[in-house]
């Protein structure tokens, strides 16, 4: 164990011992105080009692009371959040479209209404607010009440501890920022410079395990109806010319995608004679197969 634990778990026994209790908003008042002159770790301390406060189901409210603090700032401090700046990103890839911005925010205000990890139905509420996501959503019958619904059915609360330590408590999946992660990916396969929300729309829907798909599932959405609108707002990248090929064969010094025009070395592709397909567009084609599929299903 490093110098640095050990005084995080010193500092811990000393909170313990002058609470003389082990009731949680007690011993994140105690904590308070220890903090204010425990030096470099004292922020690590009170994560830990502040974790177990929300673990002990204790609101942020009286969690800011006893810090002192607004519940605002108390979990602006210690909850994750989701936002524009939230998944870094490599250097050309596509940034966050105003409108796009302004979802996020209502994404995470759904998910402070929660007092949850922001998980990608509080995406789907905030993709409500504004852009062509609304537009498409609005057109399925989706509304926030609908979503809130079929939320309240399919969610449990639950106390997750991260890779950090760090207790969280999760409704839904807890997966948004993977989710807008992936949206950069494919706004930047694309070729455009924004993810916009029909990007992260796109995502939402794909992802057959997330907490955004239940919910549409349960709402009777029909899925391949709006990846089929959503293909029309975010066509893949015209492909650029590409030179002869004699005897039928593929040149590797072409190795682009015939049909989005990506050009990644790193990224796997299946080739045949005169043609490259990148993973995405392999991906992208198998959905739209199984979407047509299902909707051909008598009943």
């Amino acid at each position: 164990m490093d110098a640095e634990a050990l005084n995080v778990r010193a500092l811990i026994e000393t909170t313990r011992a002058r609470a003389t209790t082990d009731d949680p908003l007690v011993l994140l008042e105690a904590a308070v105080e220890v903090a204010a002159t425990a030096g470099a770790v004292a922020d690590a301390m009170l994560e830990h009692f502040v974790a177990a406060a929300r673990s002990a189901g204790t609101s942020w409210t009286a969690i800011g009371e006893r810090m002192g603090v607004s519940k605002q700032a108390a979990r602006q401090r210690f909850a994750d959040r989701i936002g524009p700046g939230s998944s870094p990103l490599e250097a050309g890839k596509a940034t966050v479209a105003p409108r796009l911005a302004a979802c996020l925010e209502a994404a995470q205000a759904a998910a402070d209404a929660d007092e949850s990890v922001p998980g990608t139905q509080h995406l789907l509420l905030g993709l409500l607010h504004a852009g062509g996501a609304a537009l498409i959503l609005d057109r399925a019958g989706v509304t926030r009440e609908k979503i809130r619904q079929a939320g309240a059915r399919l969610f449990e609360p639950t106390v997750l501890t991260g890779g950090d330590g760090r207790e969280r408590r999760v409704v839904g999946d807890g997966s948004a920022e993977n989710a807008l992660a992936i949206a950069h990916r494919m706004a930047a396969s694309r070729g455009q410079s924004h993810v916009r929300t029909e990007h992260l729309l796109w995502e939402l829907i794909a992802d057959e395990g997330s907490a955004s798909r239940r919910v549409v599932d349960h709402l009777g959405v029909n899925v391949g109806a709006v990846k089929k609108q959503l293909n029309e707002l975010i066509p893949p990248m015209p492909s650029r010319p590409r030179r002869r090929q004699s005897k039928g064969r593929c040149d590797p010094r072409d190795r682009a995608c015939s049909f989005c025009g990506c050009e990644a070395p790193e990224r796997p592709m299946v080739h045949g004679p005169g043609v490259w397909i990148c993973t995405d567009c392999v991906t992208l084609a198998t959905d739209i197969l199984a979407a047509g599929d299902r909707a051909l299903r008598p009943g």
